[in-house]
């Protein structure tokens, strides 16, 4: 049996054991009653390993439905990720026929997604976007941690767990990065496009949780369904009560058939 390789050079998140296998299935299509194929883009330090158990709920309800992988765990420097995600929301229009995408975003996943939208055109090809604890105005040096990072040795220990975890993309995260000052600089949402943003009080990641939120969007606390319930940001995409919580805002903003006379 060979021996498995491991870099060690990449950051710690990088090179966790993942969770299941979600595959795609090429040969799905749109049908009338779900026009536009589902996207599901993964956060930092996971793979679409994590969009299973939502994957298949959608595939259940009759949608075609994709999961890239990219940007070693999305540990490489968000341009690049995008990069990748890019070319490959490219070909899911290409082989299903799509006119437009619905995206599902965790966490950096759906910074991604908006930089697609917002400065590779891709606003044009996007009927909604799901962002499940996406840092959309950044979050604090540290997430809960953050009141470390008041003193210089405090702020120098937290960009070492940063960068020896998250990897140069974490730094992209945070409320005074150029990529998010980028986002947010010519207005919140794209035209035309359906938002939700789904965010958990019990977030220790994302400070403050309402960073997540966008002006013109459906902005959900998970709390809002069940206000006794804790659900961490890395259990976002796969929750039950979150995963509820996205099919019935895909549901909502599908465009309805006209009846038959």
């Amino acid at each position: 049996m060979p021996k498995r390789i491991m870099d060690h050079t990449l950051p710690l998140a990088a090179r966790l054991p993942s969770r299941r296998i979600f595959e795609d299935d090429w040969r799905a299509r749109p049908t009338p009653e779900h026009p536009f194929s589902v996207v599901l883009i993964h956060g930092t330090g996971v793979t679409k390993g994590d969009w299973m158990e939502l994957g298949e709920d959608l595939r259940t309800l009759g949608y075609a439905v994709f999961a890239p992988d990219f940007g070693y765990r999305s540990t490489t420097l968000v341009e690049e990720s995008t990069a990748q995600v890019a070319a490959y929301l490219d070909v899911v229009l290409q082989i299903t026929g799509a006119q437009k995408l619905i995206l599902v975003g965790h966490s950096q996943g759906g910074i991604i997604a908006r930089r697609w939208l917002h400065h590779l055109g891709g606003a044009q090809y996007t009927h909604q976007l799901v962002c499940l604890g996406v840092p959309n105005h950044g979050t604090t040096h540290g997430g809960v941690m953050s009141p470390l990072g008041k003193s210089k040795r405090g702020g120098a220990v937290l960009d070492t767990l940063i960068q020896g975890f998250f990897g140069q993309s974490g730094f992209q995260m945070l409320n005074d990065s150029d990529i998010i000052t980028a986002l947010n600089a010519r207005g919140e949402t794209c035209k035309g496009v359906h938002y939700s943003c789904i965010t958990t009080l019990s977030d220790r990641i994302i400070q403050p949780v309402e960073s997540c939120f966008l002006l013109g969007a459906n902005n959900l606390y998970v709390q809002d369904m069940d206000s006794k319930i804790f659900v961490s940001h890395e259990d976002l995409p796969h929750h039950p009560l979150v995963r509820e919580m996205v099919v019935d805002e895909i549901v909502a903003a599908e465009p309805q058939l006209p009846h038959e006379a």
